[in-house]
């Protein structure tokens, strides 16, 4: 009895990292023409983030539009590793340039993630994937938040409105 009590204490975080994965795919794979008005498939995803402790319950940096989660646990996608995840939304009118939709910054390592998988998925659903230096988002994360030591390693995977698929990662 010990020895499976034991064993479904050893499968649960890998559950949770599976549900925290699926969520996070159902936030990115919203159609371009949906990313305008928050849906109830989003708020669902977003609120089963939280309770899996992924991410605050609330966010940990909001500007304008747009809400930034750290991420509280390492979740593997699509071969990399969740760091933060951008909610941007019309909520309110704050007076410009709201691009609605999910980004995720991501620890893709040098030689571990499966760069291919995430261009593909970046192409199929009308993403974008950009050198974390070289993305607005960088401007509104404070650098203390993420491990500035490997910049070279972070990209962030941005499915918003505005974002057209794009490859900009050498």
């Amino acid at each position: 009895m010990k020895q499976i009590i034991f064993l479904a204490l050893m499968i649960m975080p890998l559950l949770s990292f599976a549900g925290a994965s699926d969520a996070l795919l159902a936030l990115l794979r919203t159609p371009p023409s949906e990313r305008i008005q928050p849906s109830s498939k989003k708020l669902n995803a977003i609120e089963r983030l939280k309770r899996l402790g992924i991410i605050n319950s609330e966010p940990d940096i909001v500007t304008d539009y747009n809400h930034i989660y750290m991420a509280n646990k390492q979740v593997p996608i699509l071969g990399g590793v969740l760091l933060a995840l951008n909610d941007e939304y019309l909520d309110s009118y704050v007076g410009c340039c709201v691009n609605p939709g999910i980004a995720l910054v991501l620890d893709v390592g040098k030689k571990n993630a499966d760069v291919l998988a995430l261009m593909e998925f970046a192409k199929e659903n009308a993403c974008s994937v950009t050198p974390y230096e070289q993305a607005s988002m960088a401007n509104e994360l404070e650098e203390s938040l993420l491990d500035t030591s490997h910049k070279e390693e972070i990209v962030v995977l941005s499915c918003k409105l505005h974002d057209e698929a794009n490859t900009q990662i050498e």
